[in-house]
């Protein structure tokens, strides 16, 4: 019986060979009723840069005790770029079941082996850098590719262009499209009595270093917004005062290409991090696919492929916006650049199972924000 898992799946211990060679065993978590257990490629890399690669060719995964992860039981995904990830605490029927324990390893050129892979956390930050014009959809700090709820925390300041709406407190979140315009949805807007906090990570620190605080001029929430549908779900808010870009806060780029089906895409907020649960102290993000089709399936009447887009992990839930994510980015990397693909609109639950997330879809409102930003 195979003890061992790999992918990809047709590899063997005896294909890691001529000039390649496995790493040591990475055990860099342990598994826990709340996210499960995550061996995560980025995350090692980042905790271990002497002993990985930075483009490894195959993944093996055992359980600690040198059993295979096809025998636990478990509810498991592994691939070489994602890692590998038990994802019992993100599925109804798995939640009381406590994953087991994994550790991973990777082939790798030999020659790659302890070379330079992503910036470490803390990032080495240059304060002295010019801000350079026309680089929307570029940061400085470079973000965490790992895969809101079943989500992490975010890299400090890795998407600069996400702020804070809030009163009291975050109550949505929005995405800088320019200097002084803020992209949300329209059910998150009822007043201009708010602030946006720019370069914004834990969510209450809003005099930090890194923050601004902007005041609000004007909102624009669409003409034929529907509350009962939430078609049309978008809104422009425009700032009192222009946002200060440095590395720390920037805009995205309008798109530009439209994900397809089944394509990643990220989104990150301050919301909840279960249904009815806790709101995030600090950033947090999460990649989904595309699942327009199953959006289709799950809202039929109440999805318009046209104007929305869905996004979740097929078959699987447990990843996905949250209340208090509504009005923030879903973001798509095309060319090294990202592009506001969509706003968080609504779903059914908290990264339920085959219910993925209802983002608006920005493309098909761009002569309608553009409009918006050119009226006085």
């Amino acid at each position: 019986m195979a003890q061992t898992m790999f992918d990809p799946a047709s590899f063997t211990q005896n294909s890691c060979t001529n000039n390649n060679e496995w790493t040591t065993w990475f055990d860099s978590s342990d598994p826990n009723f709340t996210q499960g257990e995550h061996e995560i490629t980025k995350h090692i890399q980042q905790l271990f840069p002497g002993f990985m690669c930075p483009d490894p060719i195959a993944i093996e995964a055992q359980t600690v005790t040198d059993g295979s992860p096809t025998q636990t039981g478990d509810v498991i995904r592994l691939t070489k770029d994602d890692g590998f990830m038990c994802l019992n605490q993100m599925v109804t029927d798995f939640k009381t079941k406590l994953c087991a324990d994994y550790k991973v390893r990777y082939c790798c050129p030999t020659s790659s082996i302890g070379k330079p892979t992503i910036q470490t956390i803390p990032p080495v930050i240059s304060t002295t850098r010019p801000t350079i014009a026309n680089t929307c959809g570029r940061q400085v700090i470079t973000p965490s590719y790992q895969r809101i709820v079943g989500g992490t925390e975010a890299v400090a300041h890795s998407w600069p262009w996400i702020v804070s709406l809030q009163s009291r407190d975050h109550f949505c979140g929005g995405t800088l499209i320019d200097n002084r315009h803020v992209v949300t949805a329209a059910h998150c807007i009822d007043s201009t009595n708010f602030r946006v906090i720019a370069g914004l990570h834990q969510r209450t620190n809003i005099n930090g270093p890194r923050s601004q605080i902007l005041g609000v001029q004007r909102v624009f929430v669409h003409e034929q917004y529907n509350k009962k549908t939430e078609a049309n779900d978008i809104a422009l808010v425009r700032l009192a005062q222009p946002a200060q870009f440095n590395d720390y806060v920037g805009a995205i780029c309008l798109p530009g290409p439209d994900p397809q089906e089944s394509e990643r895409v990220t989104v990150a907020g301050w919301g909840v991090l279960s249904e009815n649960g806790n709101s995030a102290s600090s950033l947090r993000q999460v990649t989904v696919n595309v699942m327009n089709n199953q959006a289709q399936q799950a809202y039929r009447n109440s999805f318009d492929v046209r104007q929305q887009i869905g996004a979740g992990i097929p078959n699987i839930g447990g990843k996905d916006s949250c209340q208090g994510d509504s009005g923030g980015p879903l973001m798509y990397n095309a060319n090294n650049q990202w592009y506001l693909s969509g706003v968080v609109s609504f779903g059914d639950g908290c990264g339920a199972a085959k219910y993925p997330g209802i983002y608006t879809r920005t493309s098909a409102y761009l002569t309608w924000l553009r409009s918006k930003m050119n009226t006085p």
